[in-house]
């Protein structure tokens, strides 16, 4: 990372080393009906600096719904919501809440979509690692082999 001067204009441009997670699969039921602020899925782990932006999160819609996702992150582990049932947080998730990011920006892929936000969300991970959990905000089914994934960039 580091501040650019150009000597001719006076310009200042910063430059940042981006970091992306790993791409992780959302364990959700297939072939059952979710209804809005239904959890969707369980638990998700991503391994991340310590200390960052996240500039965008990517959420790749392998089963072309395009329906609003909203992403809670916590920087301490906590007991998600089960799968599929009304999404409900407990004391443990929201003492610890690093921030929320909403994803309702999708990309028609023709048979899959790609959701994308750009929250510019600051955070702090002591461990490494932010914990998070998808809330559906529409009525998703979801069939066997287009499991979504999603990921984190972050500088």
């Amino acid at each position: 990372m580091g501040i650019r001067v150009d000597e001719v204009g006076g310009l200042v441009s910063v430059q940042s080393d981006v970091f992306v997670s790993k791409r992780l699969r959302v364990n959700l039921g297939t072939g059952v009906a979710y209804v809005a602020n239904d959890a969707f899925g369980g638990l998700l782990t991503f391994d991340v600096p310590p200390k960052g932006t996240i500039s965008n999160v990517i959420f790749i819609d392998l089963d072309d719904e395009g329906i609003q996702k909203d992403l809670f992150l916590s920087n301490r582990i906590f007991t998600p919501t089960a799968d599929n049932a009304p999404f409900d947080v407990t004391d443990d998730f929201v003492a610890n809440v690093e921030g929320m990011v909403r994803i309702i920006d999708f990309f028609d892929l023709l048979n899959s979509q790609v959701g994308q936000a750009t929250p510019a969300m600051a955070y702090n991970a002591p461990e490494g690692k932010l914990y998070g959990q998808l809330i559906t905000r529409g009525a998703d089914n979801i069939a066997a082999g287009s499991l979504p994934l999603i990921f984190l960039k972050i500088v």
